[in-house]
């Protein structure tokens, strides 16, 4: 590849990486200057191309993407408030202690718990992870926000869609 298409390519790709970080900023600014309904509808103008880069940065644990995704969702309606729930619900995943840092006591269940798109085999490995992954981090499994995390998770692993068998000391099956 000659040198000028190389330097294009960089040219390009620092751009893109430059738009997709300024979505952040953006939203921040139109929240401050104009509300959360323009910022909910500039995330969700040009077929949510905006709301999509807007959804890594929360997804991907950055601390002011979660704290502008929380007061999103809030006023948010449909769509737009399902989508930053699914970003928030995925950041509860990876990065728990920072997104519960940034959510209400009272708000903990609306993110603390599995996707909906997500079948009941998934969602039944993955709610056991995130209740292990809070009981060995001894800092969160303290606070309140982690035990009420973690309590929300083991309410859907026990009362919801997700089947849960017990196996009886003598090997045949419990009823469900």
């Amino acid at each position: 590849m000659k040198t000028g298409v190389k330097t294009a390519l960089l040219v390009l790709a620092i751009g893109a990486a430059a738009a997709a970080d300024s979505v952040v900023a953006d939203v921040e600014h139109r929240l401050f200057w104009e509300g959360a309904q323009s910022a909910n509808a500039y995330l969700r103008a040009n077929k949510g191309i905006a709301m999509a880069a807007f959804n890594r940065h929360t997804a991907g644990c950055e601390p002011k993407a979660l704290e502008l995704a929380v007061q999103l969702r809030r006023a948010g309606r449909g769509d737009v408030a399902l989508a930053h729930g699914e970003a928030l619900r995925a950041a509860a995943a990876l990065c728990p202690a920072r997104l519960l840092g940034a959510v209400p006591l009272s708000e903990i269940a609306l993110f603390c718990r599995t996707s909906d798109a997500w079948g009941p085999a998934q969602a039944a490995r993955e709610l056991r992870r995130q209740i292990a992954s809070i009981d060995a981090d001894p800092v969160l499994r303290a606070t309140p926000h982690g035990q009420a995390c973690r309590a929300a998770y083991v309410h859907e692993l026990e009362t919801t869609r997700v089947v849960v068998r017990r196996v009886d000391p003598a090997g045949s099956r419990a009823a469900r």
